[in-house]
């Protein structure tokens, strides 16, 4: 999901701070799904199901660079996919109300949005039906 590089730059930075890998990650990890799980409910209560599938699907086959986590990423991402594939058009959102929406966030949230909508192109099953179990999950 990350490139490389980035992988072993934050391996060293666990290592200076928290002497282990391990050690940092027992730290961060409990942070780390607080945020995103607190971040997801307040998330999907802001966009609509219609704009949800569509981030979903603006992020289908992208590789996840450290530097993409920012809300300037997600407006280029979707609203790029809006405009040269017509993706909105399937989910039916408006592009307008989606770049607002995502304009109000910040980067972490936004980050954590990115994430979400690229962690269901690598799940089993990424049919419509899971698609709407997706959305809809708490």
């Amino acid at each position: 999901m990350f490139r490389r590089h980035h992988l072993e730059e934050q391996d060293a930075w666990l290592k200076d701070l928290f002497l282990s890998r391990r050690a940092g990650a027992e730290f961060m990890l409990p942070w780390t799904i607080d945020t995103y799980v607190t971040s997801m409910t307040a998330l999907k209560q802001t966009f609509t199901p219609a704009e949800l599938k569509t981030i979903i699907d603006a992020h289908e086959g992208v590789s996840i660079d450290t530097s993409h986590l920012r809300v300037a990423h997600l407006l280029l991402q979707v609203m790029d996919r809006c405009d040269s594939d017509g993706i909105h058009n399937r989910h039916g959102s408006v592009p307008r109300e989606l770049e607002a929406k995502c304009r109000q966030l910040d980067d972490t949230k936004a980050a954590v949005l990115i994430l979400w909508a690229s962690a269901f192109w690598r799940g089993q099953y990424t049919s419509a039906q899971a698609l709407e179990k997706y959305i809809s999950a708490k």
